[in-house]
């Protein structure tokens, strides 16, 4: 998870970089769009190994409130929403006249400051929780679960 959400920051960097280029509409929206192609799928599969593998065994877990999963479920659906909002204005197919980059930049930052939210969260309720209720052999079943649906989702070619 940590690892992922390395690659995530990484590339949220670019994104914010990319908002605070002072360049033409023509290279913001193509710097954009690059961002919105790599972060896409690496985010897709991260929230799934999260919906698929983490939310399951935190469950399992007693004394875990079912609010914070649901909250994070919330977020995925959120951060799924903004960045599928963010992809729509910066697609090549919307009028280029109604490219409204201050609207981008809003929605980025939105983006941003949401999967940042979610990753400290996830650090605090997810990560920790787990870390401290599982045997180290039971983490280890976690981390190949991680590694099948990774193989799972690149064969999709998602």
């Amino acid at each position: 998870v940590r690892e992922d959400h390395e690659a995530l920051e990484a590339q949220v960097g670019a994104l914010k970089a990319v908002l605070g280029i002072d360049a033409s509409m023509e290279d913001r929206r193509a710097t954009l769009n690059r961002f919105i192609r790599v972060i896409g799928p690496d985010l897709e599969l991260h929230l799934r190994k999260e919906e698929e593998i983490l939310f399951p065994a935190l469950q399992k877990l007693e004394g875990q409130e079912a609010g914070a999963i649901a909250l994070l479920k919330e977020q995925h659906h959120e951060l799924r929403a903004a960045l599928k909002h963010l992809a729509h204005l910066g697609c090549q197919c919307v009028d280029r006249e109604k490219f409204d980059w201050e609207e981008v930049a809003q929605t980025g930052q939105k983006f941003v400051d949401l999967l940042e939210d979610h990753e400290k969260k996830e650090e605090d309720l997810l990560i920790r929780a787990l870390g401290k209720a599982l045997k180290p052999q039971e983490l280890m079943t976690l981390a190949r679960q991680f590694k099948t649906i990774d193989w799972k989702f690149r064969g999709e070619g998602l």
